[in-house]
């Protein structure tokens, strides 16, 4: 049954677990404030799950992995219990980020054995996406609809939920090669990957966020949403690095301003013409290492030299 797997999983990381309501929810030492007893209350078949303690909660065992930084194995079986028990049914009611749901047909590569799905992978393989980084992001492709021979790369909010997708086609003939979800964009791309307490750095699509793997926030665009600018503002973030390029600079540099308003630090990372994805992981940390601070001063002469 879908509800052992999931218990299965959760006690070879989080240890062993008592049951409660008749076997529905599993209880289990809690990740967040590893409280003296078991306070972290599970349910196997709706993944929902909560400390009587400390109040952390969620709604997709994904966050609980992510929490104990479980290994990519742990997220490769749960992309596979999702997958063939369903459990994504439980989750496309409305939430706080609103009701979106994938189009007909966006099915997770790593589930398939579909020949399609293999041209999918060398195609994110050709980008320098590992497989690791397909089931961490849990990449998507879809065979038909308005999304067919494009992956799909999902954003997810900090309890799981789908906020945000792009599609971007694998298909060297096709007309449209690039694809966004139709839902607001004022929303956190990535949020469920954030650690809030860390340095955040901005880049523009979600192939620089994955190449960049730390603590990376793609815009989907040029502009910081609402959401974001918020978020980062009342955060404990210190510093916020932005890995953009001329045209999305221009806004930024304004929203440098009012984050330095706040007394956070603001860091500009000189990557030329060239963009997180095509610099790689390597380059681009090369890079940061040397990022530029903004000072007054500093910001001004960049504004000079854009105009």
């Amino acid at each position: 049954m879908k509800e052992d797997l999931l218990k299965q999983l959760l006690e070879s990381i989080l240890g062993r677990s008592k049951s409660a309501r008749g076997g529905e929810e599993a209880v289990f030492t809690c990740p967040s404030c590893n409280h003296h007893k078991k306070k972290l209350t599970v349910n196997l078949a709706t993944q929902k799950f909560q400390c009587w303690v400390c109040g952390y909660k969620g709604h997709r065992a994904f966050k609980l992995l992510k929490t104990i930084s479980a290994t990519p194995k742990a997220y490769e079986i749960l992309k596979n219990i999702d997958s063939q028990y369903s459990f994504k049914q439980y989750i496309t009611a409305k939430t706080p980020s609103g009701s979106l749901q994938f189009p007909r047909g966006v099915t997770p590569i790593m589930s398939s054995s579909a020949i399609l799905s293999k041209h999918a992978l060398h195609y994110l393989d050709q980008r320098g996406i590992t497989q690791q980084d397909v089931v961490k992001y849990d990449l998507h492709y879809c065979e038909q609809g308005e999304l067919r021979n494009m992956v799909v790369i999902p954003s997810y909010d900090k309890d799981g939920f789908l906020n945000y997708y792009v599609g971007r086609s694998f298909d060297k003939n096709a007309y449209i090669k690039h694809k966004l979800a139709s839902s607001t964009k004022d929303i956190i791309g990535f949020e469920m990957y954030i650690n809030w307490d860390l340095p955040v750095i901005l880049c523009e699509g979600a192939f620089d966020a994955m190449a960049i793997k730390r603590n990376a926030i793609p815009l989907f665009g040029k502009r910081l949403s609402t959401s974001l600018m918020t978020k980062i503002i009342k955060s404990k973030v210190e510093k916020i690095y932005l890995a953009l390029d001329e045209d999305a600079l221009k806004d930024a540099f304004n929203h440098a301003e009012t984050f330095m308003s706040y007394g956070k630090q603001v860091y500009l990372i000189e990557m030329g013409d060239k963009d997180p994805s095509e610099l790689g992981f390597e380059q681009f940390t090369k890079l940061l290492h040397n990022a530029v601070k903004l000072t007054t001063s500093v910001l001004m002469k960049k504004r000079m030299a854009l105009s």
